[in-house]
């Protein structure tokens, strides 16, 4: 089931603390939960006043942008790609009052908007998560873009929109908004008025919690995925990737997976019984993260239970393959660190 949603992602930087101070803006279209087009517009602030502050964050100087259209020029073109879709940003009051704020400034028509806030959404989706502004979801999620360029925030802020809808197993943006029981947020010339939290009657609120199978009330990963509780990955840190006893993150690397793709094109085989993943979850892992998994020939041989009979029946495997081995737990980490190797490196 994959995620077909359709919003516009957005992304402004501010020449100063005024909010109509933009200096740049960017705009990333997604339709079928694929990004199918993205435009960046350099604005000269009117008036022209840079705070240092500002420059520092994003490294825009007044000399880059003396020559660019002001943002009652441009409007007309961005208007394009904002009509009559769901506007989404990261932190969207303070991108929806850059808006708000630059279309006032410059006398031009308020549309009604549709948005929501990709920091509000991770805050329900990631619940366990300690930090939840855009470069730490960032790197948790394995996306790499250069931070504080309004057109990578905006590529940034999509991505961390489609990693939730994957983990929730949403089909749509609505069914995801409804899914975390979140209210879109709307704006217009009355002002704004922010994504919030829907309302609903114990009834109905028992009956999502006894029947859903994205998360158990005790707070377990559930639905056919490796129980997982908030406690054992609060401490990791964006680059690390610790393996429980009993339990892997496997959440966190098959959302991770749809965008680094680290086992794109690599078969592989599982040989004995796994302590972390059953047969169809470790399937889905391999498959998410760009690879397939095949009892015959194969690229890579990862081998469970670490007894003597399943390490040597790896061994046998892998030498006569001609192809690494590696245990359940050591595959794990490796993929969770991005330190796994596979073409031209060993891995056993």
């Amino acid at each position: 089931m994959a995620f077909a949603a359709d919003f516009v992602a957005i992304d402004f930087e501010t020449a100063n603390r005024r909010r109509d101070s933009a200096c740049q803006l960017a705009a990333v279209t997604v339709r079928g939960g694929s990004i199918v087009d993205r435009a960046m517009w350099m604005i000269r602030p009117v008036p022209m006043q840079f705070s240092p502050g500002n420059i520092r964050i994003h490294g825009i100087t007044p000399d880059r942008v003396a020559d660019e259209p002001t943002f009652g020029e441009i409007w007309r073109d961005v208007a394009g790609y904002l009509e009559g879709q769901c506007v989404v940003a990261h932190n969207a009051s303070f991108d929806i009052g850059v808006l708000l704020a630059c279309l006032t400034a410059h006398r031009c028509d308020i549309p009604e908007l549709q948005y929501t806030c990709t920091r509000a959404i991770a805050r329900r989706c990631w619940p366990h998560r300690r930090r939840f502004g855009l470069k730490p979801l960032a790197e948790w999620l394995g996306i790499n873009f250069r931070h504080h360029d309004a057109l990578e925030d905006s590529i940034a802020c999509a991505k961390i929109l489609l990693a939730a809808g994957v983990d929730r197993r949403s089909e749509s943006l609505e069914d995801l908004e409804q899914s975390l029981e979140l209210n879109r947020g709307s704006a217009g010339d009355w002002g704004t008025r922010g994504p919030a939290s829907r309302r609903r009657s114990g009834a109905s609120r028992r009956r999502s919690l006894g029947t859903s199978s994205r998360r158990s009330g005790s707070g377990s990963w559930a639905g056919g995925r490796t129980a997982v509780s908030p406690r054992d990955v609060v401490a990791e840190s964006p680059t690390t990737f610790t393996v429980e006893a009993a339990a892997a993150d496997l959440q966190r690397l098959m959302v991770r997976g749809e965008f680094t793709r680290p086992l794109s094109g690599i078969a592989v085989r599982f040989v004995g019984k796994l302590c972390q993943m059953d047969a169809d979850s470790s399937a889905e892992l391999v498959g998410r993260l760009g690879g397939r998994a095949d009892d015959g020939s194969a690229d890579l041989i990862v081998y469970g239970r670490e007894s003597a009979g399943a390490v040597a029946e790896a061994k046998t495997a892998a030498d006569a393959a001609g192809v690494p081995a590696i245990a359940e737990a050591d595959f794990l980490q490796r993929l969770g660190s991005g330190t796994l190797a596979v073409e031209g490196s060993p891995v056993s």
